[in-house]
């Protein structure tokens, strides 16, 4: 991310607000074990996310998710409808030497309740070391949901500026053990827009495999 949408994300943060434009600076970022996936770093941190997708043509689909965050970060997340609420949101935290992946479901701005229709599971690359945390998950349940009112919505795999939302808080859960454990309110939050089509790969399920994690 550029200097100038940094400075303007740190301005916003310490003056109260959300970030109402959308971020979009994504970029693509291949590993040493050669899973790619499109990436973004948002946030005073900042926080970096990376997606990877199959090569399908709709929803829904697994996604592979890996987020970087400063040891200075409590917890990350990402909303996958673009906003807090009525879509699944994806959290991370560090504990210990590696990370806990957790699933949350917002109807209303209050904590999200934990949501049993997403499923998560830490891959091989979930480390913590003194500076930085690394979360690797496959979610199953994250690219399709039931908004409110009960319209399914999804991913649209073949989105070059798909729209999800941000937030993070330098205090950690109640409990980093536990993946439903409660967790304050943000101290940051904000959207940001992802290239899902360059997301993308044929290699998908080999990846995932390679990660350690199940091909449904």
């Amino acid at each position: 991310m550029g200097l100038i949408a940094r400075l303007a994300t740190v301005v916003a943060v310490l003056a109260g607000r959300s970030i109402t434009a959308p971020l979009s600076a994504s970029a693509k970022y291949c590993d040493d074990t050669g899973v790619c996936y499109s990436e973004i770093s948002v946030g005073v941190a900042p926080i970096t996310y990376r997606i990877a997708i199959p090569a399908v043509e709709e929803g829904p689909f697994d996604v592979l998710l890996q987020i970087v965050a400063p040891q200075s970060v409590g917890w990350a997340g990402i909303a996958w409808g673009g906003g807090m609420l009525y879509n699944p949101i994806t959290l991370g935290w560090a504990n210990g030497n590696t990370t806990v992946p957790a699933a949350r479901f917002a109807p209303a701005h209050i904590s999200p309740d934990v949501y049993e229709s997403a499923e998560h599971t830490s891959l091989k690359g979930s480390t913590a070391n003194a500076t930085h945390w690394t979360l690797t998950t496959l979610c199953k349940g994250c690219s399709s949901w039931i908004h409110n009112g009960g319209a399914k919505e999804a991913l649209d795999p073949g989105a070059t500026a798909a729209s999800f939302a941000f937030a993070a808080s330098a205090v950690p859960p109640i409990d980093p053990t536990d993946p439903t454990s409660p967790f304050g309110i943000h101290s940051e939050h904000g959207i940001f827009t992802l290239d899902l089509a360059a997301a993308k790969s044929e290699n998908f399920n080999s990846w995932v495999e390679q990660l350690g994690g199940v091909v449904a």
